[in-house]
């Protein structure tokens, strides 16, 4: 299993493509990291997803709740633009486990500019970017977990709107050595998406041989785009800690994560963080993200407290350089009812 992984693995960091397919995808925000402690990591967190954030890095993380665990999460990204998360995790009989997840990527409004009205002619319109998904996981036996997510995707801008479908698909193996785990998935597996809408809607005259034409209705054609298909392979273990970490230790634990990611559109990535955590209720968090023009490194922190009516809160924050863009910043919630 390790010599498979590993094999995998230099494939995609050393593979290679002849070129990059950079713009031949449609719904970017389906590519935006979701959750300010995984982000935090430098979305290195395929293997050890296990909160409600699993929602969308791999689906098997479901498996890890022990109760009702609910995520939220705001993304302030660059030039007006907030990307938004909600998730839910909730245990059924059997090591089964469901989730609901909610995502939306959002934007002021602005003017409506054209050729003749470059500066704008009062009219404003919008910009929304949804995926709804309903997800189950189940462990197979105390190792071996998969997950698999239907979602529902849309795209808006304007008086445009196109939609599909797709699958999200992973495992999660737990080993025995030192609490190391090898997460799998595949993301954004589905349909095409083609826009329509009635600002697509002309007037033509079928036959200019003739006179007196009435102008017909016509539909101006558009293309289909693929969706940003995501293959991820990750793997996490436990530096210090409990549970059969590398060094017992009681009140700290150091967790280390590594991510290779082969996307459809553009070239693979290496993405490596690390957690610090002291009593499970204060950490620190690091990573670096390997052939990125921009969000290179990564940091985050986290506090966690037990509250009697919530059950365990925990508050994260992450912050990701966008060179001249600025900081990007990254604000979840979780509750986890036991």
């Amino acid at each position: 299993m390790r010599k498979i992984f590993l094999i995998i693995l230099f494939s995609f960091l050393f593979g290679g493509n002849e070129f990059d397919k950079v713009g031949s995808t449609s719904a970017q925000f389906l590519k935006m990291g979701v959750g300010a402690r995984s982000m935090g990591m430098g979305g290195s967190f395929v293997g050890l997803a296990n909160d409600a954030s699993a929602l969308f890095w791999n689906p098997a993380g479901l498996s890890f709740s022990k109760g009702i665990n609910t995520l939220f999460s705001h993304n302030d990204w660059a030039l007006d633009i907030s990307h938004e998360f909600i998730g839910a995790i909730i245990p059924l009989k059997n090591n089964n486990h469901l989730g609901v997840s909610f995502s939306a990527l959002t934007m002021g409004e602005k003017e409506v500019t054209t050729v003749i009205e470059p500066d704008g002619n009062g009219l404003y319109y919008s910009v929304l970017d949804l995926a709804m998904g309903l997800s189950y996981a189940k462990s197979i036996s105390d190792r071996l977990s998969y997950g698999l997510t239907l979602k529902y995707i849309r795209t808006s801008a304007y008086n445009e709107s196109a939609s599909t479908v797709a699958f999200d698909i992973g495992s999660i193996l737990r080993t025995s050595f030192h609490n190391l785990k090898i997460g799998m998935a595949l993301s954004n597996f589905g349909g095409e998406l083609r826009y329509e809408g009635r600002d697509l809607i002309g007037k033509s005259d079928i036959d200019d041989q003739l006179d007196g034409n009435h102008l017909t209705d016509v539909n101006l054609n558009t293309e289909t785009w693929p969706i940003p298909l995501m293959i991820r392979i990750g793997v996490s273990v436990d530096l210090f800690g409990m549970n059969d970490a590398f060094i017992e230790n009681h009140f700290n634990r150091v967790t280390l994560a590594i991510d290779a990611e082969h996307p459809n559109d553009s070239s693979e990535h290496l993405n490596v963080g690390c957690e610090y955590s002291y009593k499970e209720m204060f950490f620190l968090r690091g990573g670096y993200r390997m052939n990125y023009t921009e969000n290179a490194f990564t940091f985050g922190a986290g506090l966690k407290m037990n509250t009697t009516i919530l059950g365990e809160t925990s508050i994260h924050y992450s912050i990701l350089p966008f060179g001249p863009f600025g900081n990007t910043n990254q604000l979840s919630i979780e509750f986890q009812l036991k």
